[in-house]
């Protein structure tokens, strides 16, 4: 059964100074769906840099730096043959690692003839790049739900642009307290804790490296007051529980560009999640993200639960989105007790942003033209 596909597009609020990301941390990240590259080279911004995708020949996706190091051209402009990226200009070509292996004519290449280029893997259907150092420092975390349990689950994918930070994408799970004041979630006793080690989180599939990982665990009671006085908080509160139960769980765990949950109701699994993120440009965030219920055997049942988790999932991403769109990430120091969990966020992935500034091998953008390239 095909997947429900949902797209938000929103226009640039205002350009970014600087196209860079700021405080970008190292790890894995989405660079495109796996359905938006097919047969010819595919031009998109990545970390604020102009890339290209394409498919080599056994079909794997490899992303590189976009200009031809001979004389820049656009080599999105160009084919592919063999599984190498073919300039359109003087016909060099390129392979995956983004070493040149073809110059026409010439039975020499040139020893700066390459493309700077990115680890890349495909996996839940998405192709995602590493970033921040020369070879990955930990393995994308696997994601049962879309693989070995598929058959498990309905589930829906959405894509929102936002002109929000990366970190406050990933950091939003852990400002449970917003759940009650943003989104008007009724809970009752709610609380919230860090999760360090990765075993507990096995719910949401195989553990995620330690170093890489943190995890935290949310739980509450419902409480949604009568439907007729009380219309909002009761839709809000039949949305979080799916009219099963009141006690709501939320199990999170992720790496420093990623996130899986799993949710419950009193106890028992009703939803799975997963989210990735493409950090654009500095000011320009795409957010990725799968969600998909656990089968039931009445398919009435699964269908009602799609169909609130669609609305549940849409109505607070359209809540959050306006607020990252115009916040400061990187301001504020008054804080309060509820604070803790997002501090601990910031910490850890401060860690990993790090883990670039101290020079570890961040791809640079390829030089448009280097004199005296040779033969063209």
């Amino acid at each position: 059964m095909p997947e429900i596909h949902i797209k938000n597009q929103k226009p640039r609020l205002e350009p970014p100074a600087d196209p860079v990301p700021k405080e970008l941390a190292a790890s894995w990240y989405v660079a495109l769906a796996s359905g938006e590259l097919r047969g010819q080279p595919k031009a998109f911004q990545l970390f604020g840099r102009d890339v290209v995708a394409w498919r080599e020949a056994s079909g794997r996706p490899a992303v590189a730096g976009r200009y031809c190091p001979h004389q820049g051209a656009s080599l999105a402009l160009g084919a592919v043959v063999d599984g190498c990226l073919r300039c359109p200009f003087h016909g060099w070509r390129f392979d995956s690692s983004g070493a040149c292996v073809e110059v026409p004519r010439s039975q020499r290449i040139p020893t700066t003839a390459r493309l700077d280029s990115y680890p890349t893997i495909e996996r839940f259907g998405y192709i995602w790049v590493w970033y921040g150092t020369r070879t990955p420092l930990f393995e994308l975390p696997g994601f049962p739900a879309l693989e070995e349990e598929q058959e498990h689950y309905l589930g829906f994918r959405y894509t929102d642009w936002t002109a929000g930070h990366p970190r406050q994408l990933l950091e939003n799970a852990f400002d449970y307290f917003h759940f009650q004041t943003l989104h008007s979630l009724p809970l009752d006793r709610a609380e919230f804790r860090v999760l360090s080690d990765p075993e507990q989180a096995a719910d949401n599939g195989p553990p995620i490296d330690r170093e890489a990982y943190l995890g935290g665990w949310m739980e509450g009671v419902v409480t949604p007051g009568h439907p007729l006085r009380r219309p909002r908080h009761w839709l809000v509160a039949a949305g979080a529980t799916f009219f099963t139960g009141d006690a709501f769980q939320l199990l999170i765990d992720g790496w420093p560009g990623g996130q899986r949950y799993t949710g419950y109701v009193g106890g028992r699994e009703i939803f799975k999640y997963l989210m990735g993120i493409t950090p654009t440009a500095n000011g320009s965030t795409i957010q990725h993200a799968w969600t998909g219920v656990r089968r039931s055997d009445r398919r009435w049942r699964t269908w009602l639960n799609v169909a609130m988790l669609i609305g549940q999932s849409r109505a607070g991403t359209l809540q959050d989105m306006p607020i990252y769109d115009y916040t400061q990430a990187h301001v504020g120091t008054a804080r309060m007790f509820y604070d803790t969990n997002l501090i601990r966020f910031r910490r850890y992935y401060r860690s990993w942003v790090d883990r670039v500034a101290e020079g570890q091998g961040e791809p640079q953008p390829a030089m448009a033209r280097i004199p005296g390239a040779g033969a063209s």
